[in-house]
């Protein structure tokens, strides 16, 4: 069964360590803005949430994708091979999760990919509150998992 990162808003600070972690781990660079785990945050209200890809079946992002570079795994990930993105944004507007980012700077759409060559994702191993958690999809009780 395919493994996902499940988000308990209750225990986000909006420290954003799993957007640098994301972004390091992915691209090499220490900037929250890269990362693909969007954390939306309201400081009056003191409101923290993290916009996670949920991998769904059907995915309306598959659909929308023009070039067709967003496609599903064996492992039922689904995955954006940024070589072949236009810029187009189509992803972004009809996500439900408004999990799939726009890197404005190289015009190419950026989404998780579950850290596939990790034993859980960068953003998961280095919350500090375990407002992330690493579990089987579907599992109703989700406990931290690294």
């Amino acid at each position: 069964m395919m493994k996902q990162i499940y988000a308990n808003p209750d225990l986000c600070t909006g420290c954003k360590l799993c957007s640098i972690a994301c972004a390091t781990t992915k691209f090499g660079v220490a900037n929250p803005r890269k990362g693909a785990i969007i954390v939306r945050q309201n400081l009056y209200a003191r409101y923290e949430f993290q916009s996670l890809c949920r991998h769904c079946d059907p995915a309306p992002c598959m659909d929308a994708c023009m070039t067709g570079c967003i496609e599903r795994d064996a492992n039922g990930v689904v995955r954006l091979d940024a070589s072949r993105c236009v810029g187009c944004w189509m992803c972004v507007m009809v996500c439900p999760y408004d999990a799939i980012a726009r890197d404005l700077e190289i015009q190419v759409a950026r989404k998780c990919d579950l850290c596939p060559d990790r034993a859980a994702p960068a953003c998961v191993t280095v919350c500090p509150t375990e407002a992330l958690m690493w579990a089987e999809a579907g599992v109703q009780n989700v406990k931290r998992e690294t």
